[in-house]
């Protein structure tokens, strides 16, 4: 049979709260002196990023749209992003970018929708910032890939270009800038009074 808390004798355990801590050795406390504690810190809620998760969201599907649009016309056959082409360096078929354009758009909306559904997030930012900028310097490369087919097809035939590779260069440049803008917005500490 255990011993602990039946015996009678034992004085209670005391109910009030502790005493402060003394002073240090050698200082003398002032009268009603109470140690100073520090409450947790608290962070404060974060910031709404509306404004850049919609420009985010717009500039995606800006993308979209130029991926649908015409690129380019060689000898009255308009191509845009989905469709095959030459390609000036093997002279062999290959697909347009456009797919990979609305798969970074789709992927961009779904930042900027988390993002308005969960404020800022840090890390959510940062990934449509790097995002945002690989699709800006694809969109560049395809104008410069896009050019390249015009000297060389041009010689035998008609070429013309279209507006689309330009809407998702302007598309991804506004969807980057959204991300950016979401990246940017900063806690704002509430004022102490």
């Amino acid at each position: 049979m255990s011993d602990f808390g039946s015996d009678p004798t034992i004085p209670a355990p005391p109910t009030a709260p502790l005493a402060p801590p003394p002073p240090p050795f050698g200082a003398v406390a002032a009268p009603g002196y109470v140690p100073y504690q520090m409450a947790p810190a608290q962070k404060p809620p974060r910031p709404v990023v509306f404004w850049g998760s919609l420009t985010l969201i717009a500039g995606a599907v800006v993308m979209i749209i130029g991926s649908a649009l015409n690129w380019y016309t060689i000898n009255g056959v308009d191509l845009n992003g989905f469709k095959d082409t030459l390609d000036p360096d093997t002279g062999a078929l290959t697909t347009n970018t456009g797919g990979v354009f609305v798969m970074f758009a789709v992927a961009s909306i779904g930042f900027g929708i988390a993002q308005l559904a969960a404020r800022r997030v840090l890390s959510v930012a940062i990934i449509a910032v790097v995002l945002g900028s690989f699709t800006v310097l694809m969109a560049l490369a395809e104008l410069g890939m896009t050019s390249d087919r015009k000297d060389y097809v041009e010689p035998f035939n008609t070429f013309s270009m279209g507006a689309g590779i330009y809407v998702v260069l302007a598309g991804s440049l506004v969807s980057l800038a959204g991300a950016i803008a979401t990246l940017a917005r900063r806690r704002r500490w509430p004022a102490q009074g």
